[in-house]
């Protein structure tokens, strides 16, 4: 049930950056900026959470997203690819929480042109389907 949840709210949300993908933001606009800033981070840290409870279901032991990202990619739930967008997610989204000081606007453009959003989305939801596929979703 929650392994669901957080996939609709990622959809939410990727669906959201789209929207702000296909608008005129104004870069400039410090409210506009950080609310871009925000659903990416809310996109990314429901990514996060996901994650973490697919390495709970699974008993794999990790103590950082990073950890669990590389253990689902050793056991061959993630491609070593869509493990590298992951961690850089991971990694963005550090950023954001604890160094926002220092968030790079030409980054964050990247981020919305490159679609690497969406890209995070379709990897959950091809996890999704294999734990779905395994019986190994949460009831």
């Amino acid at each position: 049930m929650l392994h669901k949840k957080l996939l609709e709210t990622i959809l939410y949300h990727t669906e959201l950056l789209d929207k702000i993908r296909s608008g005129k933001i104004d870069w400039n606009n410090i409210l506009e900026f950080y609310g871009v800033i925000h659903v990416l981070q809310i996109h990314a840290q429901t990514i996060i959470d996901y994650l973490l409870h697919t390495c709970s279901i699974l008993r794999i032991s990790s103590e950082t997203p990073i950890h669990c990202i590389y253990e689902l990619e050793k056991i061959g739930l993630i491609k070593e690819d869509d493990a590298d967008l992951l961690r850089k997610l991971v990694k963005f989204r550090n950023i954001v929480v604890h160094e926002y000081g220092s968030i790079d606007v030409r980054r964050v453009m990247n981020i919305i042109d490159s679609q690497g959003y969406k890209r995070a989305y379709v990897i959950i939801k091809d996890l999704h389907k294999k734990l779905e596929e395994s019986k190994l979703l949460d009831p």
